[in-house]
């Protein structure tokens, strides 16, 4: 069952940009901690001096857009993504953040033709999970004075939905019980339990900055939460051997009445943000 999603299959999922960009705004909307979590990120960082900067698993930019006034002013943005359809949304946040940018779909593996030393930011929101075995290359990529920013999710993160969903799934036996669903899988791989060891492996210096959050929806609002959940359901439900649409209205249903009976319901969505400098020379390990 814990198949993870391949290339394919994450286009497939994020290339509907309008859909993506829905489900941000309901996280943001339902969320409890109204903070901007890119902008807590950046916030007692000095980025004055950086004039070259990737973004890695860009998507439309996010984090791109909350760097307006904070970069030199000759800035130049480059944005790395899989999924094409990103581009120009992309390109209207570099606009928006008051600096020139570029747009690749080549993927990661892009990341190796750049030369040592070459970006003064490299910054990366929800994404380094699908290729944390890169972070060796993040490293390299930066001047001896650059900073890495990155935000991860807890593996908490979502807990209640899991549960739910895996209780449906053991129903059915379409999922052993020790088996973990492919959402669990893909975040253990760079986590905010794990993360500062990975990156400690190539940079001197990582602090962490926990992000405490929850979505609370009420009984009359869980098809908002629908919309999420359809989503990302190929990140849940991957491999499932029946009807998706089926398991899909099971799982909502039975978030509906846990929500009658509760007068709501509440999802963990607690992230962690790594700030990272220091990046250590290829054969120097801490």
């Amino acid at each position: 069952m814990a198949d993870i999603p391949d290339k394919k299959n994450i286009r497939r999922v994020f290339r509907n940009v309008q859909k993506h960009l829905l489900i941000e705004r309901l996280i943001r909307y339902f969320s409890t901690n109204k903070t901007d979590l890119r902008k807590k990120a950046l916030h007692d960082v000095d980025l004055t001096a950086c004039k070259s900067i990737l973004e890695l698993g860009c998507a439309f930019g996010s984090f791109t857009e909350a760097l307006k006034d904070r970069l030199h002013p000759a800035a130049k943005i480059t944005g790395l993504d899989i999924v094409p359809e990103y581009k120009l949304f992309f390109l209207e946040s570099c606009r928006r953040a008051g600096y020139q940018g570029t747009f690749l779909s080549s993927g990661i593996n892009y990341i190796r033709k750049y030369p040592p030393g070459y970006f003064d930011l490299v910054i990366c929101s929800f994404a380094l999970y699908f290729f944390a075995g890169m972070i060796t290359e993040i490293s390299r990529v930066l001047k001896q004075n650059g900073i890495f920013i990155t935000i991860t999710h807890h593996q908490s993160n979502m807990r209640e939905l899991i549960a739910i969903t895996k209780t449906i799934l053991q129903r059915h036996a379409l999922l052993e019980n020790d088996d973990p669903l492919p959402i669990e899988t893909i975040i253990s791989q760079f986590s905010a339990e794990n993360g500062g060891e990975l990156l400690s492996q190539r940079f001197g210096r990582v602090l962490a900055i926990d992000f405490r959050n929850s979505l609370i929806f009420k009984p009359e609002e869980i098809n908002f939460f629908a919309e999420y959940l359809y989503f990302k359901s190929p990140f849940f439900l991957l491999g499932t051997a029946t009807s998706m649409r089926s398991i899909m209205d099971e799982l909502l249903n039975e978030l509906k009445n846990n929500a009658r009976r509760n007068e709501f319901i509440a999802m963990n969505k607690d992230d962690r943000i790594f700030i990272c400098s220091k990046p250590l020379p290829p054969k120097e390990q801490p």
